[in-house]
């Protein structure tokens, strides 16, 4: 450490608004510090952190085990879209969020803490003997506001959430037939019982699917002839590495009793492990759009598909439905004054 480094993070704030009110919501504790203003107005949230304490397994993990383990990041007010202070609107620009573990060895989070307890924020009680390796600290960036809001304790305070999705993992076997139709059901995460409904399975041959998108004439009034033979030649890298040539995906249509988005994996993928890929590191994503908007149950029809590769007289497929998406719609919070 050098004196170069305290130069950097001495920051002289323009102004400070202390709010310090916690918000409690399913059984945990979030606490609203207060704003900054220098180049940017800054908001201040410290919420709980969920350490992921890496696997301790012997050898190469499969992918049921990574994709078990990958969970998404948890900061709760990291996509809000606007609060509001009063009758005040903060419209949210942008944010950060990480973990205050190592925050210790930061003199600019010290000094943050430091002045905003010297402007009257009192650390509530909650949170004063809190590890700081149990805590994270979201920065959220107010747009277009050169001046703090007013604020007064008796103030309610309205935040606004973006939509966003949940992911929930579920591993149900589920044997697909080509061709095939079948239903089953399983148990969501809030107990209720869901019905899907397989409308159909398919067998894409991928390549054939890339070869007739790049003679789509289309292509050749939006790029130039080296951008396509370019993109061409990544999309064939891609291939060679996930699908080789012969070889089919599997693409599903589906209908759902709730407005959830499906993920299946064939068990034979779940089972195997990474793949180190020599020379090109190029991949592919296919997604499937069902050239229907209502299914055969009057459900939404969805696709998906199982990016594994099939022999294309592959009549029987064991899958798991492994995980599904709930789709959470904008929502408004108000917090009440304590």
């Amino acid at each position: 450490m050098n004196f170069s480094i305290l130069s950097d993070c001495h920051k002289k704030w323009q102004d400070i608004l202390v709010i310090g009110k916690t918000i409690e919501r399913d059984g945990r504790k979030y606490h609203l510090v207060g704003m900054t203003l220098s180049d940017e107005a800054k908001l201040y949230i410290i919420e709980p952190y969920d350490k992921q304490e890496p696997a301790h397994l012997k050898g190469i993990r499969n992918h049921r085990q990574i994709l078990k383990e990958h969970k998404k990041e948890s900061c709760c007010y990291l996509h809000c879209s606007s609060f509001y202070l009063g009758d005040k609107k903060l419209p949210v620009q942008g944010g950060t969020g990480g973990s205050l573990e190592y925050s210790v060895e930061d003199p600019g989070m010290i000094q943050l803490f430091l002045d905003m307890m010297s402007a009257g924020w009192t650390v509530p009680e909650w949170l004063q003997d809190t590890d700081w390796t149990d805590l994270q600290l979201v920065t959220l960036t107010i747009a277009d506001m050169e001046k703090l809001p007013d604020y007064s304790p008796d103030m309610p305070i309205t935040i606004t959430h973006r939509p966003d999705s949940a992911q929930h993992i579920l591993e149900k076997t589920v044997t697909l037939n080509v061709g095939k139709s079948r239903s089953f059901y399983f148990t969501d995460e809030h107990g209720d019982n869901v019905q899907c409904h397989i409308n159909n399975v398919t067998l894409i041959d991928v390549w054939k699917s890339t070869e007739e998108k790049f003679r789509d004439p289309k292509l050749s009034e939006r790029f130039t002839p080296e951008q396509l033979a370019q993109a061409r030649k990544h999309s064939y890298d891609a291939l060679e590495q996930c699908c080789p040539k012969g070889m089919c995906y599997v693409g599903i249509e589906y209908e759902c009793s709730k407005d959830y988005g499906l993920v299946f994996h064939s068990r034979q993928y779940l089972k195997s492990r990474p793949e180190t890929h020599q020379g090109s590191s190029h991949f592919l994503m296919m997604r499937l759009k069902p050239d229907q908007e209502t299914g055969t149950h009057g459900l939404p029809l969805k696709g998906c598909v199982i990016e594994t590769p099939f022999s294309p007289d592959t009549a029987k497929i064991p899958t798991e439905l492994f995980l599904y998406y709930e789709k959470i719609d904008e929502w408004t919070e108000t917090v009440s004054d304590e």
